[in-house]
């Protein structure tokens, strides 16, 4: 992040805000109990190409939740200090309980939870705040499912945790192999290089990377003709964890 403002002055009220975000998410215990799934449950779900995370029951400490939920609406309130910004905070505060929001989500995909959101508050912003209040939460849980998929084989382009799209890709290693990461969970699963997460094609007639002049070896954008869908990706060592995927996103939006 220091590193952030100096070279992208732009970006200064953002990395304000993740200074003060990520130690208040990530400091604090989980309010997620951890469910118990049965390993052969998780297998036929895998199989059949379903998350994981569909369908289970997820129990938070309500009062844990809510704490969290509200600082973040806080902050948000206090950094981004705009009537619109502080509008949309004080909204989220007011309306949105996280919990069932998660539990929405996890059902039935963001897109039903977008949804009833366009009537109330502005849907991107509310749906980013989600994936900050969750993601310290559901990165130790996934971390321990991550065998499961490694071991079985995942093809598909959405989480195989909780099904959401990919936030970014990394390219790991000296080997350059893509994994595709979860920006609502943090789980990562590896995929060819040529693919598209969002209609699978292969052809590499229609898949191609953009690179910003002077940034390729560090990070790129990859493109499918076939459905206009796109992955920004970064050149990582190891994975990243999940506070290091958020500042990757902040890195990589100017690829947007």
């Amino acid at each position: 992040l220091d590193r952030l403002n100096v070279e992208r002055p732009e970006l200064a009220d953002l990395v304000r805000l993740y200074w003060e975000l990520l130690p208040l998410l990530f400091g604090r215990a989980t309010a997620l109990r951890m469910p118990t799934i049965s390993s052969d449950g998780i297998s036929e779900k895998l199989t059949s190409g379903v998350p994981i995370l569909r369908g289970v029951p997820l129990e938070f400490d309500d009062a844990a939740a809510s704490d969290a939920w509200r600082e973040l609406c806080a902050v948000v309130y206090r950094v981004r200090a705009t009537d619109t910004h502080q509008s949309v905070a004080l909204g989220m505060a007011a309306q949105i309980d996280p919990g069932a929001a998660l539990r929405k989500i996890l059902a039935s995909g963001p897109e039903a939870f977008r949804t009833d959101l366009e009537r109330t508050l502005p849907a991107e912003a509310v749906l980013t705040s989600l994936r900050f209040w969750a993601l310290p939460a559901l990165a130790p849980l996934t971390n321990e499912l991550e065998r499961h998929w490694i071991t079985s084989g995942w093809s598909h382009g959405y989480c195989p945790a909780c099904g959401s799209w990919p936030l970014l890709a990394e390219f790991r290693g000296l080997e350059q192999y893509r994994w595709l990461r979860c920006g609502l969970c943090g789980a990562g699963w590896q995929v060819d290089r040529i693919f598209c997460p969002f209609c699978e094609t292969r052809d590499h007639r229609q898949l191609q990377d953009i690179f910003v002049e002077g940034e390729e070896p560090r990070c790129r954008v990859s493109v499918c003709d076939a459905c206009r869908g796109f992955v920004r990706g970064i050149s990582t060592l190891a994975a990243l964890t999940a506070p290091g995927l958020l500042v990757a996103e902040l890195e990589t939006v100017h690829l947007e």
